[in-house]
């Protein structure tokens, strides 16, 4: 990975209403104790990111996604590779320490960031 690479992040059907990304999409809840799960583009296509997530893994997503490794590092915040057994290509956003506020201004950031690339997968009627 480096800052080139994309992080492709799936989006739960709830964190876009009315063709408008909700900023909670790039939100690390509590139980992901500061880490984003993101797929590293470096590894997988957008679109086998997104068949992954929702064939493979059974969950739900309206699309893919991204922000870069260099976008992410420009806000002050680490992406690393983090493979897991039926995701290899796992890579995390780790917000560390960072308080809920916090949080919650950097993901408004990176949401930016990835609707000026905007949707990656799939590409009909792309938001």
């Amino acid at each position: 990975m480096n800052g080139q690479t994309l992080l492709l992040r799936q989006v739960n059907p709830q964190f876009l209403r009315d063709d408008h990304l909700s900023s909670q999409a790039f939100f690390p809840f509590p139980k992901d104790a500061g880490q984003l799960s993101v797929y590293d583009g470096d590894q997988v296509t957008a679109e086998a990111a997104y068949l992954h997530f929702t064939q493979g893994l059974k969950l739900a997503s309206i699309g893919v996604w991204a922000v870069t490794g260099g976008q992410s590092a420009s806000l002050g915040i680490v992406s690393r590779p983090d493979p897991l057994p039926n995701s290899p290509a796992h890579a995390v956003i780790d917000f560390g320490q960072r308080n809920e506020n916090q949080c919650r201004k950097l993901a408004k950031l990176l949401r930016n960031f990835a609707i000026e690339r905007g949707r990656l997968h799939p590409m009909d009627d792309a938001v």
